[in-house]
């Protein structure tokens, strides 16, 4: 048994805190668990607030984050719905500018594979 995300995961950034990310879509799933559905490589994420990286380039005057989000790594391979790979605690995609978006609070629930 694995332990796949739903909407209700926290992401961040790991060159920073003061970028707040959201899940904006869940992809394609169709597998639910307590009203929450079950993320899958599909799953959009959007972000709100101040990019470190940008700031210091900037030289520290504030800017947004500007997140473009790249492709999930680290999925689980062998569950899927609808097509596509759920993701997993250990998911995650990279931000083109630098850092990796990461998991910080799981609120994962336990599936059998589907």
């Amino acid at each position: 048994m694995s332990d796949f995300l739903t909407t209700r995961t926290k992401f961040f950034c790991t060159t920073g805190t003061a970028v707040n990310f959201a899940v904006s879509s869940a992809g394609s799933s169709s597998v639910t668990h307590k009203g929450d559905k079950v993320l899958t490589t599909g799953a959009k994420l959007s972000a709100s607030g101040i990019c470190p990286i940008l700031t210091a380039a900037a030289q520290g005057t504030p800017q947004p984050c500007k997140f473009k989000q790249t492709p999930w790594a680290l999925f689980d391979m062998k569950s899927s719905a609808n097509g596509n790979n759920l993701l997993t605690a250990n998911s995650f995609c990279t931000c083109p500018i630098g850092g990796m978006i990461k998991v910080r609070a799981a609120n994962a629930q336990g599936f059998q594979t589907v």
